[in-house]
């Protein structure tokens, strides 16, 4: 009896640890996607932990952070630095043989090839990656955008009267809005060249001369810019969606508006790193990041996700527009005007 009582024992013990072997193998399929099949999800689980370094802020990316760790059982080591810290910081620590995070990302083309070239990001796709637009991608797969914000115009409510709202990006060229017009410069990053890029090539080939003849007060950085436009110092700003919502969200007297032209968006792009030291875990990372589970939570903060479904991004009371009236750099346009549209720009502005 006491055998056969061990026995079964013995038996019950056995077909526990194949079940729970069962369970730590199964796929991650989430809103009837599968983020990362039975053999990956095996192999990341075992990593346990993703190192993760960002450019997009921590309270931008908590929900995603707690549904990751909650659906995988990874837990998700994350640091934030901006896009000038991390590219030195990530080059530095490559150089030196150190640089064991899995997962990096920048805001800047220009520096993100400067990567590929050095060998820092490894080829992962994603499952949905031939559905990717090829704008939004590498074409090896060595990064992919995570996040783009949406540039746009608002006007401060207190200064501008409903029929001046602009409904145009031509309706800012009109000699009303002398002085009156806050801007970033070609200096401020990708995302300024990226916004005056879509000026020239999708508005009008003289957008840039006609935007200057309105005398725009330009700024080196988006805080200040932002700080007038809601002081009342500028009565219409060129910015993101993102940051005009997140002013409206405190009080700040703003409406965004949605030109009919179309609007621009840039953001951030990463992949696994070459030296990942939990690549499996790596990879889990990345599919969740441009999965459509991810997109619900990327979208509630007013930014655009890269997964072909993703929804319409929302805040401050706005649905912002579906993703085809976006337009977003392709890596080919980017390579022809970074190194000469800048001092065109310059050139330009200075003589307004």
């Amino acid at each position: 009896m006491q055998k056969t009582l061990l026995s079964a024992l013995a038996l019950f013990g056995a077909m526990s640890i194949a079940l729970c072997g069962q369970v730590r193998a199964q796929a991650l399929v989430i809103d009837g996607e599968e983020i990362a099949d039975a053999k990956l999800m095996a192999a990341a689980r075992a990593e346990k932990v993703v190192d993760v370094y960002s450019t997009n802020q921590t309270e931008l990316m908590q929900d995603i952070l707690d549904s990751f760790q909650k659906t995988t059982g990874i837990q998700v080591n994350y640091l934030r630095v901006p896009t000038a810290k991390m590219y030195d910081r990530v080059l530095a620590e490559f150089a030196a043989g150190k640089l064991d995070v899995d997962y990096a990302n920048l805001t800047d083309l220009t520096l993100i090839k400067e990567w590929l070239s050095r060998g820092i990001l490894a080829a992962h796709k994603v499952p949905w990656d031939d559905k990717i637009a090829p704008e939004l991608k590498d074409k090896d797969g060595r990064w992919y955008y995570s996040f783009r914000s949406m540039q746009t115009i608002a006007v401060n409510t207190e200064l501008v009267k409903e029929e001046d709202y602009p409904k145009s990006w031509t309706d800012l060229y009109d000699p009303k809005w002398k002085g009156k017009i806050g801007s970033q410069t070609v200096e401020a990053g990708g995302s300024a060249l990226t916004l005056f890029a879509f000026l020239r090539m999708k508005v009008g080939a003289d957008s840039w001369e006609k935007l200057a003849a309105v005398s725009p007060r330009t700024y080196a950085t988006s805080a200040p810019m932002y700080n007038d436009l809601v002081r009342g110092r500028v009565s219409a700003a060129l910015g993101t969606a993102s940051a005009f919502s997140e002013a409206i969200e405190n009080g700040a007297p703003l409406k965004i508006m949605f030109p009919k032209e179309g609007m621009a968006t840039f953001g951030s792009m990463g992949n696994l790193t070459s030296t990942a030291k939990h690549p499996n875990a790596g990879k889990v990372w990345v599919n969740f990041m441009t999965s459509k589970h991810a997109s619900k939570f990327i979208a509630k903060q007013g930014v655009y996700a890269t997964h072909p479904e993703a929804p319409r991004a929302t805040a401050a009371g706005y649905t912002f527009p579906e993703q085809s009236e976006l337009w977003n750099i392709s890596p080919d346009q980017w390579d022809r005007i970074q190194t000469t549209w800048p001092d065109e720009w310059r050139k330009i502005f200075e003589k307004k």
